[in-house]
């Protein structure tokens, strides 16, 4: 992918970098044992599941890179990146979430994010949204509710003041399309839809059926649809009468058709919502688009990514396939090889580059590229209870 069309990528399109920093007061000790009650709130919804990730060597650079970038007042600006703080601090977190080997920086990080709530989960009107200024962005706020509940918050209380994040995405249900949370967006609205239905799932509050067959209805399956594009989803599919359009073969030069990306999404989501039926397809379509080294691009025959590859990672485990296994292996290397090939060596020792802007860290392939590394499909597991130190506040978690 070239760097013109980085700005297009699915997991980017929601609620564009604002060009301004956030003036934040500097964290102590008293306001971040005061928002960690907020913060931590009541875990009665926590559902169990697998241990965190443990991280291997490459793994670990990364997450040592990602909590590096975490500022004392839990704020992130990494130079170069155009992102607002609050979208770098998002970003992070999410990284970070995945590993219960920085939970200073993390709690810290989360303690930022919960000042800023409406600033992430907002539509401020400065990108390509269909979406009204001003009203909140689904795939936003699935995404912060997995990582309240996976950091072993309260999303329904979680902010300063606290706010139910749940409610407010149950909102968005049918507002403008049957089924659909918001508004269906023309870069992302597989991905937001399925954001949404992970999130609630994870949280015991799972969607409509009419939301999960939403995704499903989404999937190119034949008929008039490229054969390229059979078992794969198009980040957005128009429909004519009711019935979706065709689904076009995969463009890697206008970035058009079936996508890996919004696939990938799409399969976490069906398979936590238990809707197992699309998925051997969809790894069918994966699996075509795979390239000569292993790794993955947006659209099949375009240059592979860490984004990307990592998306399937999480994909190929959430379906039960091993990302290390033969049937992934191409050339003698595997989607995780072609990951550390993104890693950069000292002085930005961990962070992966992005194809098209080779030797520099990027944040947005790193936080995503830890997924992969670790082979974590979303929701990631709760972490433990963090251990105190006399750089952590003793946060009580209640039971609900």
């Amino acid at each position: 992918m070239s760097r013109t069309t980085a700005t297009r990528r699915p997991i980017q399109r929601s609620g564009q970098p604002r060009s301004t920093r956030l003036a934040v007061p500097r964290w102590h000790r008293v306001l971040a044992l005061a928002l960690g009650l907020v913060v931590m709130g009541v875990t009665g919804l926590v559902i169990a599941g697998p241990a965190p990730a443990a991280l291997d060597p490459t793994a670990a650079r990364t997450a040592a890179w990602l909590a590096a970038q975490v500022g004392p007042d839990g704020s992130v600006s990494v130079p170069g990146e155009t992102f607002s703080a609050v979208t770098q601090t998002m970003y992070v977190a999410q990284g970070l979430a995945v590993t219960d080997a920085h939970r200073v920086e993390l709690e810290r990080a989360m303690g930022y994010i919960s000042l800023h709530v409406d600033e992430w989960v907002t539509n401020d009107g400065s990108g390509s949204t269909v979406a009204p200024s001003g009203s909140d962005l689904p795939e936003r706020l699935g995404s912060l509710i997995l990582l309240v509940h996976a950091t072993g918050g309260n999303p329904r209380a979680f902010g300063v003041p606290a706010q139910d994040l749940v409610a407010r995405v149950q909102a968005l249900y049918s507002i403008d399309s049957p089924g659909f949370y918001g508004y269906q967006e023309p870069y992302s609205a597989v991905q937001d839809q399925s954001m949404v239905v992970l999130a609630l799932t994870a949280v015991g509050s799972p969607p409509p059926t009419a939301a999960v067959q939403w995704l499903v209805g989404m999937q190119c399956t034949g008929g008039g649809d490229a054969p390229s594009a059979i078992g794969g989803w198009v980040a957005y599919r128009p429909t004519t009468g009711g019935v979706p359009d065709p689904c076009t073969a995969p463009d890697p030069l206008n970035y058009t058709g079936a996508d890996t990306n919004s696939t990938a999404f799409a399969v976490q989501a069906l398979v936590t919502a238990g809707e197992t039926a699309p998925v051997a397809a969809a790894m069918a379509f994966l699996a075509a688009a795979q390239a000569p080294g292993a790794g993955f691009p947006w659209f099949t025959g375009g240059d592979p990514d860490a984004n990307s590859t990592a998306l399937v990672v999480q994909a190929i485990v959430a379906s039960g396939g091993a990302p290390t296994g033969p049937a992934w292996s191409a050339a003698g290397a595997t989607p995780l090889d072609a990951l550390a090939g993104w890693q950069l060596g000292p002085p930005d020792d961990g962070a992966l580059e992005a194809t098209w802007s080779p030797g520099v860290p990027s944040l947005l392939a790193t936080y995503q590229g830890l997924w992969g590394l670790t082979a974590t499909p979303l929701p990631f597991p709760v972490l433990p209870d963090p251990t105190p130190s006399p750089d952590r506040p003793v946060i009580p978690v209640h039971a609900g």
